[in-house]
């Protein structure tokens, strides 16, 4: 995929890994941009705009835990640009204390919106297709003991996105589907980090593990998700770590359904 004339949506686009990812496609000549976020910042929106005064950036405050808002606003977006190419789902938050918000926002942020853009991208709506890349971690893939809320929501983005990446969906819709998974990286998910974690005794603990990790940038798991873009690789799963970009192998565990589908 080249990104020059391309339309995109980039979910949590406001601040962090998502504005990252906005700053990188208008450097690649993306042709307009939407960011559904419920952080304005307008002060870097500001900048990006003035930065790209051609290319014209779309700023919609939405909860992508809100089902029918989202529907509308792909609706919305659609209307406006005419067709949408690209979507990255990155809107996601990190605080166990909090279970429910926990769910709906970081999963079921990510089903709404990767449902309401099917719906105006598929082939069958008469669109063009294009790519949706849902943002998971590497917590989805193994488990971490500090963030059983959190890494649960993440392995169940990762089963998601890999349910839709198969190519009985792609063949349907023209829309390809990969999966996002970044190792630690220096976002606001550090700020008052023992604040949010499940159990607040695990604070000493939970240094002990920060300490260890190694971060990376914003700005290079950015740089790392349009590599991924780029190769569109339908159902992929990347692990994104020490600023470079790797292709998970996914073994298959569940061996009951293969008699079914052969006869």
């Amino acid at each position: 995929m080249a990104f020059r004339d391309k339309k995109a949506v980039i979910t949590g686009g406001a601040s962090g890994i998502g504005l990252q990812v906005c700053k990188q496609l208008l450097a690649n000549e993306a042709s307009r941009i939407a960011i559904i976020d419920l952080n304005e910042n307008k002060e870097d929106i500001s900048k990006l705009r003035a930065a790209h005064p051609t290319q014209p950036i779309t700023l919609v405050k939405m909860d992508v835990s809100n089902r029918q808002g989202m529907d509308n606003t792909y609706e919305e977006l659609k209307n406006s640009f005419g067709s949408i190419d690209i979507v990255v789902n990155v809107a996601g938050i990190f605080n166990d204390q909090e279970v429910q918000q926990t769910i709906l926002v970081n999963l079921g942020g990510i089903i709404n919106s990767t449902l309401a853009a099917l719906k105006v991208m598929s082939k069958e709506a008469g669109d063009n297709g294009g790519v949706i890349a849902n943002m998971s971690s590497v917590v989805g893939l193994d488990p971490m003991f500090l963030l059983p809320v959190y890494a649960a929501t993440k392995a169940g983005i990762i089963n998601f996105t890999r349910c839709l990446g198969n190519d009985i969906y792609l063949n349907r819709t023209g829309i390809k589907f990969i999966t996002l998974c970044p190792g630690a990286t220096i976002t606001d998910m550090f700020t008052n980090f023992t604040e949010k974690i499940l159990f607040a005794d695990m604070g000493d603990e939970s240094y002990r593990v920060l300490d260890r990790l190694n971060k990376q940038s914003a700005s290079d798991v950015a740089r790392c998700i349009l590599s991924a873009l780029e190769k569109e690789k339908n159902g992929e799963v990347y692990i994104i770590e020490g600023k470079r970009l790797f292709s998970m192998e996914m073994k298959s565990y569940w061996r009951g359904i293969e008699k079914e589908l052969n006869e």
